[in-house]
């Protein structure tokens, strides 16, 4: 199995990636956070203006593609110490086929190219299925955080990877 990136910079990739973002949210997030939410952080944290914002802050998207089918997205910032992964997602179809793992270690190159000495991520806490990839992938809770948004309450886990 061939992973390839490709970077999103242009408004015809946004979008691109934008409909990908209304298949892709609604099945991990609606199971875990509920409908009200889930259309919450889509029109205010993954919104096409939000996503050219972020663009245009320094934070890089990129399409997951597998054997030349687009499978995903994800996002990630360069920070202090540390790369911050914002986002790892995949279409159900391509989950458990061992992509996860490759992108990590893709993720990790980019923040060694970096001169970072670890990965952080965030994850909600009742997604228990990715909790534990990212644990088998050498990720440790290092924290519990309960953040505002809106009404609702974001109820996650940072977890970092030393490298």
């Amino acid at each position: 199995m061939t992973i390839n990136y490709q970077a999103i910079k242009t408004e015809v990739e946004v979008e691109q990636l934008f409909k990908m973002i209304q298949v892709i949210w609604p099945e991990v997030f609606i199971p875990i956070i509920g409908q009200a939410q889930v259309a919450y952080m889509l029109e205010n944290y993954q919104s096409i203006d939000k996503i050219q914002e972020e663009i245009a802050a320094g934070v890089a998207y990129y399409l997951i593609e597998s054997d030349g089918q687009v499978c995903g997205y994800l996002a990630y910032e360069p920070q202090d110490q540390q790369l911050f992964i914002s986002k790892v997602y995949l279409l159900k179809a391509w989950r458990g086929r061992g992509i996860s793992r490759q992108v990590f270690k893709w993720l990790t190159n980019i923040a060694l190219a970096h001169d970072k000495d670890k990965l952080q991520l965030h994850v909600n806490r009742d997604n228990t299925k990715a909790v534990a990839i990212y644990q088998q992938l050498g990720f440790e809770i290092i924290q519990a955080v309960d953040t505002p948004l809106g009404s609702f309450l974001l109820t996650d886990y940072w977890m970092e990877k030393k490298l």
